[in-house]
């Protein structure tokens, strides 16, 4: 009704009403929530935790070099222990998109960037937990201890991809033997595994996943058990997939070079024992892996004696990878993460709380299908995250909406000390030597780019010798490396070589902080023929 011609509250109230439902429900679903939990929780936590791997430098500058050069990198130019020695960019397409997002945003829009995809993912499996019917809370809870296992691994660095990457995979196969679509939608398989062989080696984590899964589907097919494979024929064109993905590691510039470099960091016996995210669960200490590892035996033993399905079994060989490698923990925990949208339903003791009154427990599908996401729940997050970018490239001195949040925390990084390395890079000529620790290899590659390091963290470059050599370095090893390389600096961090230093003739701290002192040598460098000769 309506009183001079101006429309009653009553009236207009419920059309609102129905607009603002409409929009919630089409903008604001229970992902939406997820998302913006995880990304502003992370935003805030990981602005220095994200930034404490040397390889979100040295990535980044790899990917500048490239950039600025037009050319693919071929061998080192980066050290002097091995200065023009063959090396590949194995990650080439990952470091030139992390140079692109640097160049435009710096480090702060390398960590929007991460940590929404971080977000995006997690906020994915949400929704297809929930579209199995788990309860908002159960399945906030399983995210949640799945970036518990996980996390330990989160960097700014292409590995973040591979994450990805691989739950996308694990998704396609986990629907296919559902059901939930035909055979002809696994080929998206081969596309992404050619982009993920040049933006990371976990490709092979990927490729191992796939054709172990189909060798699963193929004997149960064989041996007349149930099978998403419903005839021979399917089973060749599934036989070709595999093939097919497995042939796109050589779709990259470097041909066999990029399997070989991966091949050698996992046969190497020596970098598990240097590198902490290549050691084992009981070497790194990283024991929040095995909750949620827990979490899924006990949930997969629960839906016996009904016959699991093959993909339920592809996160326990994550889960044992995990315990050897740490490295592998992310991998397991969104496999898990994804499987467990299909377990959760065939549990029996979660049937049994849900009949004794337990409504988290109670499976209460809301969706036909776990496959599909709804677009428009992603349409204001995606908004977000531009919005974010495009004011950190428009206002970089500006504190608000990103720009300021990534820190370089002084404790683990010697910030303070790039003035005094960048005055001692502009006074060099161009590849003159620093000692470093290993740590610090990535921050000097990034920071003075004209001083060649001693070390960093590009095992495959180095070797298990010289990496051993290093590890097990001892002061007199020190003055041969002097004599040998000629370098009057060294940047290094509390341990053997700071100790040596401080009492050794001829070295002068020229600044010392929390993370690392800078020693210059006090006397008159060797002469290049003392050089040689010794």
């Amino acid at each position: 009704m309506t009183h001079g011609g101006v429309a009653s509250s009553a009236t207009v109230s419920p059309t609102k009403k129905n607009w603002s439902r409409l929009i919630m429900k089409r903008f604001f679903q229970p992902e939406t929530v997820v998302f913006f939990l995880l990304f502003f929780s992370f935003l805030v936590g990981g602005r220095a935790r994200f930034l404490r791997d040397p390889g979100t430098f040295s990535h980044t500058a790899f990917g500048e070099h490239m950039l600025s050069s037009g050319n693919l990198i071929r061998t080192d130019y980066c050290s002097f222990t091995a200065n023009g020695e063959p090396w590949i960019a194995q990650q080439w397409l990952g470091e030139s998109a992390m140079a692109v997002v640097h160049r435009f945003a710096g480090f702060d829009g390398l960590l929007v960037m991460t940590v929404a995809l971080i977000a995006f993912l997690y906020a994915w499996v949400a929704r297809r937990l929930m579209h199995s019917g788990l309860h908002f809370l159960l399945a906030v809870l399983i995210v949640a201890l799945a970036l518990a296992a996980g996390s330990h691994s989160f960097h700014i660095r292409p590995h973040m991809l591979s994450i990805l990457f691989l739950g996308l995979t694990f998704a396609l196969l986990c629907d296919f033997e559902a059901g939930r679509f035909r055979l002809v939608t696994l080929f998206w398989l081969v596309p992404l595994c050619a982009l993920w062989t040049n933006i990371h080696g976990g490709v092979l984590g990927g490729l191992g996943t796939i054709a172990i899964t189909i060798s699963g589907w193929a004997f149960l097919r064989l041996i007349k058990q149930i099978s998403p494979i419903r005839t021979y024929r399917q089973m060749i064109a599934l036989c070709g997939l595999t093939g097919a993905c497995i042939l796109t590691v050589l779709i990259n510039p470097y041909g066999l070079d990029m399997p070989r470099a991966w091949l050698s960091i996992m046969q190497s016996p020596v970098i598990p024992k240097i590198i902490q995210e290549h050691g084992s669960i009981w070497r790194t200490g990283s024991w929040m892996i095995l909750p949620f590892g827990l979490f899924y035996i006990v949930s997969l033993i629960g839906t016996l004696p009904k016959r699991p399905r093959t993909t339920w079994l592809i996160p326990l060989v994550w889960f044992a990878l995990s315990c050897v490698r740490v490295r592998h923990a992310p991998l397991f925990a969104v496999t898990a993460a994804i499987a467990m949208a299909d377990i959760f339903p065939h549990i029996r003791w979660a049937k049994w709380l849900s009949q004794k009154g337990s409504a988290i427990c109670r499976i209460e599908p809301f969706g036909p299908s776990a496959r599909g996401s709804s677009a428009h729940s992603w349409l204001i997050p995606l908004a977000v995250v531009i919005a974010m970018l495009v004011y950190r490239t428009t206002s970089p001195t500006n504190p608000l909406a990103g720009s300021g949040w990534a820190k370089l925390d002084p404790r683990h990084w010697p910030i303070e000390l790039v003035p005094a390395l960048k005055d001692y890079e502009k006074s060099q000529p161009v590849g003159t030597p620093i000692f470093n620790n290993m740590r610090f290899g990535g921050f000097l590659i990034y920071f003075t780019p004209g001083l060649r390091v001693f070390i960093d963290d590009r095992c495959e470059l180095y070797g298990d010798e010289r990496l051993m050599a290093y590890v097990h370095a001892q002061p007199s090893r020190f003055e041969d490396w002097v004599k040998r390389y000629g370098f009057d600096m060294a940047l290094v961090k509390s341990g053997p070589f700071d100790r040596y230093l401080k009492g050794a003739e001829g070295w002068d701290v020229v600044k010392q902080t929390s993370a690392a002192t800078l020693y210059r040598r006090s006397k008159e460098p060797l002469h290049q023929e003392d050089s040689e000769t010794s």
